[in-house]
């Protein structure tokens, strides 16, 4: 059986003399960007390529490469650089880099998922990555914050855009497909469970039951600036304190933090 086997695999690929590493990673972000990551499939890869399976070892070892090799590519050229200019303040340029960032995501559907799934593997990394890293401390190091401090801030900044750009990315289905009329029930509907709260454990929530109803079932694009002020004037803000001396394990805060 083997033999035969081989034997196939030998005929199918001289079928398909331009089968590459970089053909099967085209085609395999090709159909992530079209029906997500999860319709990505060694399997489905050999159907649309026209081989076997076990054809496709030769260009990628598993799953896994497969998906490093996909998030080398899709990373690729992200540019959170543009429009920056030497003499704007740190914060502009912070928030222009930001800025950038979410747009050149929003270009690629598949960069926060595959990032997510990404696992290095003893590679250096995207370099795309890499690219975004080092942009990003430049800004905070000429800014004044020390380089630990500097790469701790943008470790917290990356979790906090991440989660933002992911709840974007998803969207609101459901609420896109109603109609005004729809919509306000919906609004009514969750104004309505708050205030069957008991007002004596959530006085809060049941105050705030309209303003809640009509923030929570809004397009989350529309809270993207207050989301990079929240970035840029808690930067500002832990740049302050640093500059006082006080770390976040020494003693405590200064008053107002």
């Amino acid at each position: 059986m083997e033999p035969v086997n081989a034997t196939e695999r030998v005929l199918q690929e001289r079928e398909r003399p331009g089968l590459t590493r970089e053909a099967v990673v085209a085609r395999a972000v090709e159909i992530g960007n079209a029906e997500g990551l999860e319709a990505v499939s060694l399997r489905r890869l050999a159907q649309e390529l026209g081989v076997t399976p076990m054809a496709l070892y030769r260009h990628v070892r598993d799953k896994q490469d497969l998906i490093n090799a996909m998030t080398e590519v899709v990373l690729d050229g992200i540019d959170t650089t543009a429009g920056l200019r030497p003499e704007m303040a740190w914060t502009e340029r912070m928030r222009l880099a930001i800025d950038n960032y979410k747009e050149q995501i929003d270009a690629r559907p598949l960069a926060l998922p595959l990032s997510m799934a990404f696992n290095g593997d003893g590679s250096a990394g995207p370099r795309g990555f890499w690219r975004m890293l080092e942009d990003l401390l430049a800004i905070l190091l000429d800014a004044g914050f020390g380089r630990r401090e500097a790469i701790v801030q943008i470790r917290m900044i990356s979790n906090l855009l991440a989660g933002y750009l992911l709840l974007l990315q998803q969207g609101a289905p459901d609420a896109a497909a109603l109609d005004a009329h729809q919509m306000d029930l919906l609004r009514r509907g969750l104004v309505l469970a708050q205030l069957s709260l008991p007002r004596d454990e959530f006085p809060n929530l049941v105050e705030s039951a309209e303003d809640t109803a009509e923030v929570w079932l809004s397009d989350p694009h529309r809270w993207w600036q207050n989301t990079v002020d929240l970035i840029i004037f808690g930067l500002e803000r832990m740049l302050e304190r640093d500059r006082h001396g006080v770390s976040p394990q020494e003693g405590p805060s200064q008053p107002g933090f």
